[in-house]
């Protein structure tokens, strides 16, 4: 009978979105013996420096995390072969595995990636899916080589993208339904039930999203596009574009069509209480919510209350 408490796990992650993982892990009584986790970051206006959330949640459930600043000097080698792992469970922990790592735990690394493997490989998949306008995605629970993203898939959860589906809203509904993936699959593979799978099918990147990649162009985006461009970078790096009244940062709204009536790309066509129309490159975008510098976001009613921006201005 297979008895997980019996399976020496060490867990590797950062962010929030690693948390609910770790947590199913803890709580199906994996014997999680370490965590691995990226260096505290200053955070804040203070800039006081923070524990990543994979951090804070091993400290308060008493499991043992340590902050390597590299895992290439044999440092990290030699903790991790002191917690005696059988199994290595990675889940967005930021960094690529060398060789020795990979090779140390007997079942491997395994990890979670947040996307359908070949597609969107890389550190940001989940952006990538959404700006894309990929129909589906998912969550795959791979054995790790030292590619990126390119090892054996072990199993694979997919689902639909809603036509609202933003960044945010994905990675919730893989944070909902992943942890429960991980602990069956997981299980099914320590069983001997599920067999490392070669990737098939045409491979796609998903690079690193920076802060710059949020402007937003009009004058070269459809509406299409422009919408699917703030809706991935919704939370984070939040679409922006400059304007007369500083740079504004746009975080929801919807391609529409005036019937022939658009303007040139970048013009403010309509502005009234329902949203802020603006020309593309083809079609139109209304703007539903919206924050000026130093503001908050507000829907675009309570906005235009304290700013005013008639039609014909440029944006961007």
């Amino acid at each position: 009978m297979f008895d997980p408490a019996s399976v020496r796990t060490v867990f590797m992650g950062t962010p929030d979105f690693s948390v609910p993982f770790l947590m199913a892990l803890v709580k199906a009584k994996f014997s999680v013996t370490g965590v691995i986790t990226r260096p505290d970051k200053p955070r804040g206006r203070g800039q006081e420096l923070s524990p990543s959330p994979v951090k804070a949640f091993a400290m308060e459930h008493g499991i043992p995390v340590e902050t390597p600043k590299t895992l290439r000097d044999g440092t990290a080698r030699a903790l991790l072969a002191s917690w005696s792992p059988l199994v290595i469970v990675v889940v967005a922990y930021g960094k690529i595995l060398p060789p020795d790592i990979l090779s140390l735990p007997p079942f491997g690394c395994v990890n979670v990636h947040a996307s359908i493997l070949p597609a969107f490989r890389g550190a940001s998949p989940i952006v990538w899916a959404v700006r894309q306008g990929a129909l589906e995605s998912g969550v795959t629970l791979m054995l790790m080589d030292e590619g990126m993203d390119t090892g054996p898939v072990l199993d694979t959860l997919t689902f639909p993208l809603s036509p609202g589906e933003t960044s945010e809203t994905l990675s919730q509904r893989m944070m909902d339904l992943g942890p429960d993936f991980l602990v069956g699959g997981l299980t099914a593979y320590l069983k001997g039930m599920l067999k490392p799978v070669a990737q098939t099918g045409e491979s796609s990147m998903a690079p690193l999203i920076r802060k710059e990649d949020g402007r937003l162009s009009f004058l070269t985006m459809t509406r299409g596009e422009v919408d699917r461009h703030v809706r991935s970078m919704n939370p984070w790096p939040g679409s922006f574009v400059e304007s007369p009244f500083g740079v504004l940062r746009i975080y929801r709204g919807e391609p529409v069509d005036l019937s022939g009536k658009e303007g040139l790309p970048g013009e403010v066509i309509e502005v009234f209480a329902g949203g802020i129309v603006v020309g593309c490159k083809s079609g139109s975008y209304r703007i539903l919510e919206i924050q000026r510098p130093g503001g908050r976001r507000l829907p675009v009613r309570e906005f235009l209350s304290g700013t005013v921006i008639p039609p014909g201005v440029f944006l961007g």
